[in-house]
């Protein structure tokens, strides 16, 4: 009862960690790896390299995904550079691979969008190393409470997946791993970390890698059961013959055995199969060595049909039991061992370890779980690690994520393999996707080997909503339909897409904002990363104002300048702004006055109007300068041209008058004309075309001005 609390507990906590990690993963997020899991191993090749199969998802589009492995600790790895995984990736998925010399390491990938990164994720603990399988009977099994000492290497790890009571002829679920504690159970049998955890900790040491243990093994088994088994038949156990329990679960021993090397051994890779088991098969059963080796070498060699692979096998060589050893089982063992290119290798001797043994009869405990530890330590040496032809993980499979009709997605796989599970119970190659779910199948080749389809995570609707488009400087109201600008600046419009999605312009840029310079009427529709797209935006039509002359200024009188156009603009009365050096004057008509020395220029100034938008002033460019100087001897008032040939006049003045009275007088003083000016603050011309060729007197007066000039008529 204790123990299966104690399993209840493990998987409660497993499964609240795999839930935090999924919604801190997909708040917010940018893209997210789920493909390997965290403390995942996979068997190096004798080079010392392997390929890290990554796969994950992105929620919005993005033009390039790059990853690289940092060593957790310094020393325990060679960090690789940033190398660029997959460019422009389709349907919200990237799947790529990266080599990795043994270590033990962060695997971390970044997303770009616009040569900028736009997201990141991390997963800890993906190791490159050692993969085994243990197998065999209940000194490979382990028990609880014998005094196994977990690993103290971090790096030593063990599946999670318990198939001890179910029995299961099924593939585990998407595989997870834990550090191998000393209660920990190895899946799917182990039952604590019995020797292992020890030899864990020796290899990490010795060869500075991660290693990865799946235990197979199963109590009271003999060669006979693990061969009948592996033949499909229902077989026996020699210790409950008679009982409800006499016979094994339907495909057992052999099952569990063969679904790791078809499972995990095509995903994580192998470094060879453990095998500690005879010590039934000399006590009660004293098996003959011809019976032993040839059942021993059948199973190793139903391995490899059963999965068109050569993986190595490391027998111990074990036969005490109860006080007793069979040289016929220890020679039987070695037969097998010594077979050539048989790609299996010498274990430990174990029948001299812990005599007596811990119980009594054939387990190991306490401080001989240790020496079974080193003692398999001692017999997978470098000679070896060196020889021994390791199986590397097989390559995962690609899957394409499209956009199909109806609101859906097209989900294909290739076409590579016999049989395709999907999460949500299809079976076809293709499945159609039309609502939100994490989407993964699990796929076997001809053989049984088994494959796992990169997960495809919808979020959201799959057919994006029409974007909103608003002007970038009002983004919480929509545009009107008819804009403006003038013909130097530009309309900066932005779209809002729903979630996962961004906006394709009808001018073909995929961009939340876009700049807008030529007339002509746009939209916008959202695309997601799956390549959906929403319906066309309400359109905006854009006029672009021509560019304004930039005018030319002259000096047009005493105290006057004037910016002259080639030609009126099409919008309303053309204004002015004028500067002297770079400071503003209050002036905004063609004709400025002006009575201080300097540089002064003026640009061109017009408003147009728009139905249905604001009205929008537009500005040239300013003029070139023109010096103007003062001229100090006018005395305030300048009557001009004088003589006059067709006797019309202008006058200025340096103040600006209220109410100026202007007379005209004859040399007698004879008053001819008077005229009343309510505010002399520009050039006025005075018609004098009306007296006779002669001299004349004209006079201007205001409070406080009294200024009188002679003037002649030539005419």
């Amino acid at each position: 009862m204790k123990k299966c609390f104690s399993v209840y507990i493990f998987l409660l906590f497993g499964l609240i960690a795999t839930l935090y990690r999924t919604q801190a993963q997909t708040t917010n997020q940018i893209v997210k790896i789920t493909y390997p899991e965290s403390r995942a191993v996979f068997q190096r090749g004798n080079d010392d390299f392997s390929t890290i199969y990554i796969s994950g998802n992105y929620y919005q589009p993005v033009d390039s995904v790059q990853a690289r492995v940092v060593a957790e600790q310094s020393g325990q790895g060679i960090n690789t550079e940033w190398a660029t995984v997959q460019r422009n990736p389709q349907g919200g998925i990237f799947q790529s691979s990266l080599r990795a010399k043994g270590g033990w390491y962060r695997l971390e990938v970044q997303a770009f969008s616009g040569g900028a990164i736009v997201g990141t994720d991390v997963i800890r603990k993906v190791g490159v190393g050692e993969v085994f399988i243990i197998t065999g009977q209940s000194n490979a099994q382990g028990f609880q409470n014998f005094g196994a000492l977990g690993a103290s290497d971090d790096r030593v790890n063990c599946v999670t997946y318990d198939n001890s009571t179910a029995n299961s002829l099924n593939d585990p679920p998407a595989p997870t791993f834990q550090q191998l504690g000393a209660s920990s159970l190895i899946g799917p049998r182990g039952q604590s970390a019995w020797c292992w955890g020890v030899l864990g900790d020796l290899i990490a040491k010795q060869y500075n890698v991660p290693v990865l243990f799946i235990n197979t093994a199963w109590q009271a088994t003999t060669i006979n059961n693990w061969k009948e088994s592996a033949d499909g038949q229902i077989t026996k156990n020699i210790f409950a013959l008679g009982t409800p329990n006499e016979n094994f679960p339907a495909g057992m021993p052999y099952a569990n055995l063969l679904i790791a090397l078809r499972y995990y051994c095509s995903l994580q890779g192998l470094r060879a199969v453990l095998w500690q088991q005879g010590e039934n098969d000399n006590v009660p059963l004293h098996s003959s060595r011809k019976v032993y080796s040839e059942g021993m070498q059948y199973l190793v060699n139903k391995t490899r049909s059963d999965t068109d692979r050569y993986p190595a096998w490391v027998l111990a060589r074990s036969s005490y039991n109860v006080g007793e050893v069979s040289q016929d089982i220890i020679q039987a063992q070695n037969d097998v061992i010594n077979t050539y290119n048989n790609n299996v290798f010498a274990g430990p001797f174990t029948d001299n370890i812990q005599i007596p043994r811990y119980e009594g009869n054939v387990h190991f405990g306490g401080e001989g779980l240790q020496q079974l530890g080193q003692a398999w330590f001692n017999s997978l040496n470098a000679i070896f690690f060196a020889t021994s032809r390791p199986l590397t993980p097989l390559p995962s499979p690609a899957v394409t994520v499209a956009c199909g009709s109806n609101n859906n997605l097209t989900v294909s796989l290739p076409s590579l393999y016999r049989s395709y599970t999907w999460n949500n119970g299809q079976t076809s190659r293709t499945i159609n996707v039309n609502q939100p779910g994490v989407y993964r199948a699990t796929l076997k080749d001809n053989t049984g080997n088994t494959y796992l389809s990169p997960a495809i995570d919808v979020q959201g609707i799959i057919q994006p909503t029409v974007p909103t488009i608003a002007l970038n400087t009002q983004p919480n109201q929509a545009a009107t339909s008819q804009q403006q600008v003038c013909a130097d600046s530009a309309l900066v419009l932005t779209a809002s897409s729903s979630a996962g999605s961004i906006p394709l312009w009808s001018t073909g840029i995929s961009s939340k904002t876009i700049s807008l310079t030529a007339s002509g009427t746009y939209s916008a529709q959202a695309i997601n990363v799956y390549g959906c797209k929403s319906a066309q935006s309400s359109p905006i039509t854009l006029t672009v104002r021509p560019k304004l002359f930039v005018p030319v200024v002259e000096q047009v009188g005493t105290y006057s300048l004037e910016a002259a156009l080639p030609a009126p603009t099409s919008g309303g009365t053309d204004q002015f702004d004028w500067r002297r050096a770079n400071d503003l004057i209050p002036q905004t008509s063609s004709v400025v006055k002006v009575i201080v020395s300097g540089s002064y220029s003026a640009r061109t100034k017009t408003t147009f109007a728009l139905n249905g938008s604001q009205n929008l002033t537009c500005y040239s460019d300013y003029s070139a300068p023109k010096e103007f100087v003062f001229d100090q001897t006018t005395g305030g008032v300048s009557v001009y041209p004088n003589p006059s040939t067709d006797g019309m006049i202008t006058v200025e003045t340096e103040e600006n008058l209220k109410d100026a009275l202007v007379d005209v007088y004859s040399m007698t003083g004879q008053q001819l004309s008077s005229y009343v000016v309510p505010l002399f603050n520009e050039r006025k011309a005075v018609d004098l075309s009306g007296l006779a060729k002669g001299e004349y007197i004209i006079r201007i007066r205001a409070a406080g001005f009294n200024v009188s000039r002679r003037v002649i008529v030539a005419q």
